[in-house]
């Protein structure tokens, strides 16, 4: 389940390979398995990170939006093409839909058996500017509930709409609850159009 450093990276949920690096530490403190993968956090060696970079299902940046009268008027609203970072190495790849009524819902490339769609909050918290809130749970190889992952993101549109970048933390909490880790990095997204 944990990747060396010194192969080529291979996409996985952030949270996946941040649990990854954490287990040998955790195992020294009998927290986890070896092998704990999250819910919606599921390895992605299946692809590799070039293909799924430049996947031509997701229209370029420059896509056309309809955007209303105003300097601010971009909206998160709409589907996105997100990409995750962890130490400049592409860790997660994933359509995320983020709803007008502040809901959001997560795709990532996750093997369904293990749950690839989560759900998140989200609100404005300035000009073009949103924070996400992403709770999933994670599961040992055996299917046994090992704690929840709880994403934060802050993230910045650009003025033209049509992308976003920005930072996450992932909160990494045991069964009973307990703060275990939290963890960090960036992420990057362009928007995905019907045309």
């Amino acid at each position: 389940m944990f990747t060396s450093i010194s192969q080529p990276p291979t996409p996985q949920h952030p949270s996946r390979a941040f649990i990854r690096m954490l287990v040998p530490i955790l195992l020294l403190c009998g927290s986890f398995t070896p092998q704990a993968s999250a819910k919606c956090f599921q390895n992605l060696s299946q692809s590799p990170a070039s293909t799924m970079a430049s996947s031509s299902v997701v229209p370029s940046r420059n896509a056309n939006v309809p955007l209303s009268a105003g300097p601010n008027a971009a909206s998160i609203v709409g589907l996105w093409k997100v990409t995750v970072y962890s130490g400049g190495q592409i860790v997660d790849v994933g359509f995320d839909a983020w709803h007008s009524d502040g809901t959001e819902i997560l795709n990532d490339y996750t093997d369904p058996v293990e749950g690839n769609v989560c759900l998140g909050v989200w609100k404005q918290i300035g000009p073009r500017t949103y924070k996400l809130k992403h709770p999933s749970w994670f599961f040992d190889a055996t299917g046994t509930l090992l704690g929840t992952v709880v994403i934060h993101e802050t993230v910045s549109l650009s003025a033209d709409g049509n992308s976003y970048t920005g930072s996450y933390t992932y909160d990494i909490y045991d069964v009973s609850g307990a703060f275990v880790e939290e963890l960090a990095g960036r992420l990057s997204a362009s928007r995905i159009t019907p045309d």
